[in-house]
């Protein structure tokens, strides 16, 4: 059962390691994971059209359903770009994995983040409304570039990103550890080498996410 990759992981990946590779249920904890993020990509997107407002008519809806769209389209596409970066490296380390296997393995491991992606929600929803954005009404590229940096300095949309930042690190470490589990029961490796490959591009991912988070509260600061 799905339940058991909470309860014994292990357990639950030697069972799909008996099975042929499928990608049915991977794919529909993805897409549920997708529709969830498009749901903050559409607050954070009319967040931005409320920036530009006075640009256009209706300019709100437009952002928000393109951020929402785009968001959706890109949790599909990171489950795929993270399955193909698994399976190279469990390639390299002499993993006998197959790609279809290994994106099985990754749609599953990546059950953490949708629970990640519905506090995202959460926090988006009790923070956006506090955001104090003032429209903007000239077109120069370089004067909407200033607003949109001025809108990420906001006090509200500030403790936002470090928060959901916090949570999605959290998250991540038990994602790694769910593919780490998944490698070794399913591609023939051993626990070190299914950590590795399961935790370095976890490790880089992280390492980017925390740089960048420092950045950006220093230039907020």
């Amino acid at each position: 059962m799905l339940t058991d990759i909470f309860s014994n992981p292990r357990m639950f990946f030697q069972s799909v390691s008996k099975e042929e590779p499928s990608l049915k249920k991977p794919a529909l904890i993805i897409l549920v994971m997708a529709v969830v993020s498009s749901i903050s990509g559409y607050m954070m997107g009319e967040l931005s059209g409320k920036m530009l407002a006075g640009l256009m008519e209706g300019i709100e809806t437009i952002t928000a359903m393109s951020a929402a769209v785009s968001t959706l389209i890109g949790t599909l596409f990171i489950w795929v770009v993270a399955a193909v970066i698994l399976f190279g490296i469990q390639k390299v380390m002499q993993g006998t994995g197959t790609l279809k296997r290994v994106m099985e393995i990754c749609g599953y491991g990546m059950i953490p983040l949708l629970f990640a992606t519905i506090i995202t929600v959460i926090l988006t929803a009790y923070y956006i409304p506090q955001a104090d954005i003032s429209p903007i009404t000239t077109s120069d590229p370089e004067e909407i570039s200033i607003a949109a940096m001025s809108m990420m300095q906001d006090p509200a949309l500030h403790e936002f990103t470090i928060i959901s930042t916090i949570i999605t690190i959290i998250f991540l470490i038990w994602v790694a550890n769910l593919w780490a589990i998944g490698v070794e029961s399913c591609c023939g490796l051993p626990a070190k080498k299914a950590l590795i490959v399961a935790g370095l591009p976890v490790v880089i991912y992280i390492a980017y996410t925390l740089s960048s988070l420092l950045l950006f509260t220093g230039a907020a600061a």
